[in-house]
């Protein structure tokens, strides 16, 4: 009988454990596709996680879009970075598949050699990467197709920008639902759409606009804007009150704004000689700047010793040519371009000259994000030194930076006022039969506005940003800074929905040890003057005995004498004893590294399991309390 029972017993213990493992395969099954879309992203800069800008976008799709991503094998597998990569990209793309409800639908492609894909990935117009001396080509490139056959293609997706990655899938399925092309409205105080000194030819930042936007001039005085997706004004002056109400009014109603003013517009000046206009005396939008919660003066200029170029400003007495920091006018480098903004995120150099500064007024409520600032070693310098036939080295001589950065470009966002509470101005006496506005009066703006304002005009100027060279008789314009880059990318940035613009940079999934890094720098802080010294001392031996051994073979190969054979020697024992001290110094300098790794390794092996080990002492110990606790209670009932 008790063998029957024991039998029975593993009979039934087999059945359980084939019943738990039935379960544990039938539980995977069900999680797999109850909870897909469920996911935990506990990475710092919610690297997984789409924003609620990117949420709303691809929820209010109309129409289906498909994603291709080609994805060349052999790259990633002789690139492991652009795998890793490649990796990121299409969890993120998966991501929004899941919440386009159907709207959206992926493909991944792999354009193999001499395949009809390969030739599909050329004919999208995806950027090859060769992979080998035979000319085969890798593709890593993302192409979006709507059903009307618009596409928007990534050539190819670097990992450099992966804070933008969103951004970008974003930006592309929004064009693919929008592929009107963008309309840009100006309003212009100089003629840079058909400028006298360059025979009524546009500027090339123009030129450069209607590559990826509709561009319509609006004149002088628009007495109302409609039917354009963000506005461009550019060194305003002498606006009416009329054109001024167009203008807030515009905003008011969620219109988007690019606003470029300046103290002293060098280039518009010389447009304006020769159109026997006034002398520049700068330009301002104070009245909108005031409600709109902006600080800007039209009379100060942004001097930068940091950022100042260097011109040359004639020749001496001598005649040698002198050069001098010009502090007006100045390159703004990679300190003063704000990296997480995707408008200035990638923008090596912009230069501008003699431009104003912008910054948030008092008690104003908006937000402003400055894009482009000086370095600390900048003041304010009177406008009128720069006007008329300035001296940079006088301009110079007197300039005392104040220790503190200016802003030359800022986003500004928030509910503003109007600058007209009262409702339009009343129109001139003249045009008082003219046709009332359409539009009902807003005396404050509808949703969060959305602006960015440049201290300077001359930043558009083809001297600004451009060589110009005569190449065989034709014209080549060279870009030398990435204005054009900037203006661009703040047109696309605002020509989009409130969603779009909100989206920053998220950070990069692959990330550094700052602390392993911090001790290697202060290792190498420690110890390096140390390893230049004995490298140094070891070259002048090496130079010395290399000497001795050439006087040896000048001389025909005689007998050395022993005072050379004990200087060779004394140097090789100096040699050896350099080389030794030399090992010891760089071993010093991953001592510390060394240390942390080791502690790591006891933290992941053995400090876990101890971990997890008294947890469980502490529960069993817990229980057993327990236990007693209601053991002596129920004995004290019985009694």
């Amino acid at each position: 009988m008790s063998g029957w029972k024991e039998w029975n017993q593993r009979k039934l213990g087999g059945v359980g454990l084939a019943l738990a493992v039935v379960l544990f395969i039938a539980l995977n099954v069900f999680s797999d596709g109850a909870f897909k879309n469920l996911r935990l992203d506990l990475t710092e800069d919610g690297l997984y996680t789409i924003s609620e800008g990117t949420e709303q976008i691809v929820a209010d799709l109309d129409e289906p879009i498909t994603l291709r991503l080609f994805v060349s094998r052999r790259l990633t597998e002789t690139a492991p970075a652009l795998g890793t990569y490649a990796d990121r990209v299409l969890e993120l793309a998966e991501r929004y598949v899941a919440r386009s409800n159907g709207r959206i639908r992926l493909e991944v492609i792999d354009p193999r050699p001499f395949t009809p894909e390969e030739d599909r990935a050329v004919g999208f117009g995806l950027q090859g990467v060769p992979l080998d001396d035979a000319g085969e080509l890798g593709f890593l490139g993302l192409v979006g197709t709507n059903t009307t056959d618009d596409q928007d293609v990534i050539a190819f997706l670097q990992p450099q920008r992966e804070p933008f990655l969103e951004y970008d899938l974003t930006r592309l399925i929004y064009n693919l639902a929008n592929p009107r092309k963008k309309v840009v409205g100006l309003i212009s105080g100089i003629p840079i759409d058909a400028d006298p000194v360059l025979q009524y030819k546009p500027w090339q930042i123009v030129e450069r606009i209607k590559q990826f936007f509709e561009v319509e001039s609006l004149g002088l005085d628009p007495k109302s804007i409609d039917d354009v997706d963000v506005l461009m004004v550019v060194h305003p002056f002498g606006l009416g009150d009329e054109t001024l109400y167009a203008i807030d009014q515009y905003v008011m109603a969620g219109g988007k704004i690019m606003v470029f003013v300046d103290p002293f517009a060098e280039a518009g000046t010389q447009s304006n000689a020769a159109m026997r206009l006034p002398p520049d005396q700068g330009s301002d939008l104070d009245k909108l700047f005031e409600a709109w919660g902006i600080a800007y003066s039209r009379d100060k200029v942004l001097g930068d010793l940091g950022s100042a170029e260097r011109v040359s400003t004639g020749a001496d007495a001598y005649g040698r040519p002198v050069i001098t920091d010009y502090v007006a006018w100045l390159n703004f480098r990679a300190d003063g371009l704000k990296r997480e903004d995707v408008v200035t995120g990638e923008l090596e150099v912009v230069s501008v000259r003699t431009p104003g500064f912008v910054a948030k007024a008092k008690d104003a409520t908006v937000t402003f994000e400055p894009l482009i600032t000086s370095t600390e070693a900048s003041a304010p310098v009177d406008a009128q030194k720069v006007r008329f036939q300035p001296s940079p080295a006088e301009i110079l001589k007197s300039f005392v930076p104040e220790d503190r950065s200016l802003t030359l470009a800022a986003r500004i966002t928030g509910q503003i006022e109007s600058a007209f509470p009262e409702g339009p101005p009343k129109p001139p006496e003249a045009n008082e039969g003219a046709e009332k506005p359409r539009r009902p009066h807003l005396a404050r703006s509808e949703g969060p506005a959305n602006l960015i304002v440049v201290a300077d005009s001359d930043i558009l100027a083809n001297s600004s940003w451009l060589h110009i060279q005569d190449f065989f008789g034709q014209t080549l314009a060279v870009p030398r800074a990435s204005n054009a880059s900037f203006v661009i990318n703040a047109l696309d940035n605002l020509s989009g929905t409130n969603a779009l613009i909100g989206l920053r940079s998220r950070g990069v999934s692959e990330r550094p040890f700052d602390h392993v890094l911090d001790i290697q720098k202060q290792a190498e802080l420690k110890f390096r003057d140390r390893e230049r010294a004995l490298v140094k001392e070891l070259q002048d031996i090496k130079a010395k005995l290399k000497e001795l051994r050439e006087t040896e073979k000048a001389g025909g190969g005689e007998i050395l004498s022993d005072e050379q054979e004990a200087a060779i020697a004394d140097f090789d024992l100096q040699i050896r004893k350099i080389r030794r001290e030399l090992r010891d110094v760089r071993s010093r300098l991953r001592e510390d590294i060394d240390r942390l790794d080791a502690w790591i390794k006891v933290l992941n092996i053995a400090a876990v399991p101890v971990l997890v080990a008294l947890f469980a002492i502490i529960f069993l110990v817990a229980r057993s309390r327990r236990m007693r606790r209601r053991g002596a209670h129920a004995a004290g009932r019985v009694a």
